[in-house]
């Protein structure tokens, strides 16, 4: 499979994922890319990835690669940074910063179709970026603090990058030449650069210096200003040889009107001997500075941008707009993945009330510690045969219903609340009897005694309360004491009146399910009536 198939928007490189092409040069294909970090970080760059027709050549491939190594180094706001160098499955690629823009090639051919000369003093601005970025490159130096005598050796309108918001990027260092890097030598019948681009000592196969990107500067400049190649023929050896040999036509020779300054620094530029032309970069935008002064025009980078987006209309627009579709996709693509039946699926929580019961021993049935989670709890009203005395047993059953009841808290509170009033009212009951039991007591009555341990459960059998029996044969079984309602003290009570019957029978105890067993007759002072009335029992709540 080759690289032009396996590349596609979607594919991720290292840290990289492809989100769409943006050009295509003589070597390789850049594309736009998001580069994805921790905590919702993303960024926007560009990779370079070698053509496939080149990636088996070992010479191209160290060509890519030594233009990743020294244009690494070159730290200017005029040259386009390297981010990083990396390979994935036999492809190797190239990050480089992101330049909103566009080549000033496409820039100049866009406002020829469109009859838009390019004004000259944004012509000198663009070029004394470029000049500077170069400037920056040429002065480039190793870990020894060596001048590395790198050249270009394909500056060209192709490679020089302008944003929308007037900056200018030099970029693809990829035939550069500096020292001690075997890449970049030119071997016998080789040319590096673009033919039309060319001096003429790499159009010889001479040895190249700096001076050489000075002459290729110079073309470039001499198009944007005048609209023609000074030495552009049928074809590419036509052009060579108009480059050598052919004498430079000066711009005023076509147009008289054209800039004094500006056509003596055009031919400085130049000159077919290298020692003719400005020597540095520096000197030539020097020479431009001193061009605008004395034009008395006055230029910043936003006029640059201006021009740039009147001449290209909407296509930055449309790039833009393509990229964030792509980032959409690109999105959409990783939740796909994200939201695919093999992947976890966001877990739902429904509004289910917890309510945490600590147990409380009392007549009711003792509650759980605590509730079971997403389960509803159904209240079980007491009995008739549940009443003794006014106690109530009741239980609370955890149950489980087919589907997740949301008000089951509702109702777990409202018998919670329940529960505590009850208490509270056997907490009150045995306050104010105390006192009067204990009265009871002096008068000979026997006192409650401590509840024992509930019996096996059994029918309730009612207690028959015999008056006029002694003291201390009151005996009492099932941790229940049977107390005669008579011995309460009333202001306007008869103590020889006998008590009405109470149809209830005797209730059940604590929630256990336990019933008390019949209680022995509890003897009345001497002299007191017998009476056999049925009175309800009345258990001990155990608070």
């Amino acid at each position: 499979m080759t690289q032009q198939e396996t590349l596609s928007p979607g594919m991720v490189l290292g840290r990289y994922e492809l989100l769409l092409p943006i050009a295509q040069g003589g070597m390789a294909t850049v594309w736009a890319a998001r580069q994805k970090g921790s905590r919702g970080f993303q960024k926007t760059v560009a990779i370079k990835t070698m053509l496939p027709s080149l990636s088996d050549d070992p010479q191209f491939e160290q060509m890519f690669l030594d233009e990743a190594s020294l244009a690494a180094r070159i730290h200017h706001p005029n040259v386009a940074e390297i981010l990083d160098v990396g390979e994935q499955d036999e492809t190797i690629y190239i990050v480089m910063e992101w330049v909103d823009g566009e080549a000033l090639s496409v820039i100049t051919k866009t406002a020829k179709r469109s009859n838009v000369p390019v004004p000259q003093r944004i012509a000198l601005r663009i070029v004394r970026q470029a000049c500077a970025g170069l400037h920056a490159a040429h002065e480039l130096r190793d870990d020894s603090d060596q001048l590395l005598n790198l050249v270009h050796r394909d500056v060209s309108p192709q490679n020089i990058l302008v944003s929308y918001d007037g900056i200018v990027k030099l970029v693809d260092f990829g035939v550069a030449k500096a020292l001690g890097r075997a890449g970049g030598e030119t071997t016998a019948g080789q040319l590096k650069g673009k033919v039309p681009y060319m001096s003429p000592e790499q159009a010889l196969g001479q040895k190249i210096d700096r001076r050489t990107d000075v002459f290729a500067m110079g073309i470039v400049l001499y198009r944007l200003t005048t609209g023609l190649h000074p030495f552009l023929g049928e074809n590419d050896l036509a052009t060579m040889k108009n480059i050598i040999s052919r004498p430079l036509l000066p711009p005023r020779m076509k147009n008289p009107s054209f800039p004094v300054e500006l056509e003596r620094v055009l031919l400085t530029c130049l000159k077919k001997d290298p020692n003719e032309r400005y020597q540095t970069m520096l000197e030539l935008d020097a020479a431009l500075e001193r061009v605008l002064a004395l034009s008395g025009a006055s230029v910043v980078d936003d006029d640059i941008g201006a021009f740039t987006r009147s001449v290209m209309g909407d296509r930055g627009q449309k790039r833009r707009a393509e990229l964030r579709d792509a980032v959409r996709a690109a999105d959409e693509r990783a939740a796909g993945i994200a939201m695919s039946p093999g992947a976890a699926q966001p877990h739902v929580h429904e509004a289910v009330s917890d309510i945490a019961i600590t147990r409380m021993n009392s007549a009711l049935t003792s509650f759980p510690t605590s509730m079971p989670r997403n389960s509803s709890t159904s209240i079980i009203p007491p009995s008739p045969e549940s009443y003794a005395g006014g106690a109530m047993s009741g239980s609370l059953v955890p149950s489980t219903p087919p589907q997740k009841n949301t008000r089951a808290g509702l109702f777990m509170a409202v018998g919670a609340v329940a529960a505590l009033s009850l208490a509270g009212t056997f907490m009150f009951l045995r306050t104010t009897m105390g006192p009067r039991a204990a009265a009871g007591n002096a008068a000979g009555n026997v006192a409650p005694t401590p509840p024992s341990p509930p019996a096996p459960t059994q029918a309730a059998t009612p207690v028959a309360v015999q008056t006029g029996a002694a003291p201390e044969s009151s005996a009492s079984t099932g941790g229940g004491t049977v107390l005669d309602i008579n011995d309460l003290p009333s202001a306007d009570a008869d103590p020889q009146a006998t008590t009405k019957r109470d149809d209830k029978p005797a209730g059940t105890t604590k929630g256990t399910g336990a019933t008390k067993p019949a209680a022995t007759a509890t003897a009345k002072p001497t002299g007191a009536p017998a009476s056999t009335t049925w009175v309800p029992k009345v258990t001990d709540p155990g608070f």
